[in-house]
């Protein structure tokens, strides 16, 4: 088994947020980690709104750094996306993020109830709310 982090789970480790511990137990587990480019993105330009352009440099270097696989793009993974956005319901990112999950059999940590739309999709919600990542 395996995991893919939404956006919102992993803003919940990096901002210390209720959840965070739960996240941090996935990331530092026996199970692999998925990072899409779309999480790590929206990352990027949600701390920029927060912080100085110094500081998110240096969070998502960490990141980076983590036992995870950050994962970029390929015609599948797009392909089965637009497909996945095509069913209507999810953000262009959120797309990226669920296809994932389903191309590789993993199971999606997020707290964005707009995944429960997503058929065959393995999820896992978190436990706790945390502030609004958008």
């Amino acid at each position: 088994m395996g995991y893919v982090l939404d956006t919102s789970a992993l803003m919940r480790l990096l901002l210390d947020e209720p959840g965070a511990d739960q996240v941090q137990r996935i990331v530092e587990g026996d199970d692999p980690v998925a990072l899409p480019f779309m999480t790590v993105m929206e990352i990027q330009y949600t701390l920029l709104r927060r912080l100085p352009r110094s500081q998110v440099e240096q969070i998502v270097a960490t990141l980076r750094a983590w036992p995870v696989e950050i994962v970029e793009s390929d015609l599948a993974w797009g392909s089965l996306a637009a497909q996945v956005k095509s069913r209507g319901g999810l953000s262009l990112a959120d797309a990226w993020i669920a296809a994932l999950a389903l191309q590789r059999d993993f199971t999606l940590l997020h707290q964005d109830p707009e995944f429960d739309s997503v058929p065959d999709l393995r999820a896992q919600k978190m436990d706790s709310t945390p502030e609004a990542v958008r």
